[in-house]
């Protein structure tokens, strides 16, 4: 009797479960620039990871780190795949506590997807051979306040100048491709893909990549919104651990500094699918960025741009690197998935 009583409950307990609606997956809105260093998220999402996390992902194309600051502020974008630039200190500065939560992309050792670059013909004339030839020339830059300024004042100040020696004009890295073409730049500093099809189109040469003047250089970050941080600290756990294992997926597939190693062609696949850059072959052919797989935040880094943006007045210094960073959800998804460990060889 005992028995009978127990399978009818079982069966009524199953009937119950199955006539439950399903809980729906969270809606997490990301906000990212659509080039290769999201492909952290692409891959989350391409291989389901975001999914068996119970989260829905709407993408935003923002363009810019820049236009991701307001929607971040208000909530209407919970996560940011962009830059730590002085407009984010000046926010947090203001009352808009977003926060730096993981890391996405940089240089490090030979993954180094920035260069300096010299238009050929001055190359070749010899009349530009190191960064101290580069006094009053043509420099090409495509904002203020970000990384980039801050590693090319590093690099002036290395040779006894600063960046106002240089002559500097703004342009967008797409406009830089066309402006060595017209000569109408002499240097820049420029990251891939960009790099590659100067390179490949002859108009520029590198002089060296950005490592040999800051061996590991931060671009990109991860950022949470504080909407998301104090009301979904769930579901902004659950995002981490999918964001690390596509990480992961990324870093097995460097091989000898380019996306060869395994699982290669399915990352190519993906940031093609998901990114602006459609051309696959290109994407085999460019330097990969350096990530960390763990997800920390290499903060010597992003030191060395505050230190940068106090100097020059953008930023007033009352709010620090370790105010804008939160490693917590980082530690939180290690504690359950572990460390990273790289593919046999």
């Amino acid at each position: 009797m005992m028995k009978h009583m127990c399978a009818r409950i079982c069966v009524t307990a199953i009937l119950l479960a199955s006539s439950l609606p399903a809980r729906s997956a969270d809606l997490v809105k990301i906000a990212y620039i659509g080039g290769t260093a999201d492909v952290g998220f692409y891959i989350a999402d391409a291989r389901g990871y975001l999914k068996e996390a119970g989260i829905e992902v709407e993408f935003i194309l923002a363009g810019s780190s820049a236009k991701m600051v307001a929607p971040l502020a208000t909530g209407d974008v919970d996560v940011g795949s962009g830059a730590v630039s002085a407009a984010l200190y000046n926010a947090f500065d203001r009352g808009i506590t977003m926060r730096v939560v993981a890391d996405k992309s940089g240089n490090k050792g030979s993954l180094s997807y920035q260069h300096f670059l010299v238009r050929k013909d001055l190359w070749d004339s010899g009349q530009i051979r190191s960064l101290k030839d580069f006094k009053g020339r043509k420099f090409a830059a495509t904002a203020n306040g970000n990384n980039e300024t801050a590693v090319v004042e590093e690099a002036m100040r290395s040779v006894g100048m600063t960046s106002k020696d240089l002559d500097k004009v703004t342009l967008s890295m797409p406009q830089q491709v066309a402006a060595f073409a017209n000569n109408a730049i002499e240097v820049t500093l420029i990251a891939e893909p960009f790099l590659s099809a100067i390179l490949k189109s002859g108009t520029a040469v590198s002089l060296m990549p950005v490592t040999k003047v800051r061996e590991h250089s931060v671009t990109g970050i991860v950022i949470y919104s504080d909407h998301m941080i104090k009301t979904r600290p769930d579901v902004a756990r659950r995002m981490m651990i999918a964001y690390i294992r596509g990480l992961r997926v990324y870093s097995d597939a460097l091989k000898d500094d380019r996306l060869q190693g395994p699982g290669a062609d399915e990352v190519v696949d993906i940031i093609a699918k998901y990114s602006v850059i459609k051309d696959k072959n290109l994407l085999r052919s460019t330097i990969p960025h350096s990530v960390d797989p763990n997800g920390r935040v290499p903060m010597d880094s992003l030191r060395k741009d505050w230190d940068y943006y106090v100097a020059e007045g953008l930023v007033n210094g009352k709010v620090t690197v370790e105010n804008v960073v939160d490693g917590s959800f980082v530690e939180a998804a290690l504690k359950e998935i572990g460390p990273y460990k790289p593919p046999a060889k």
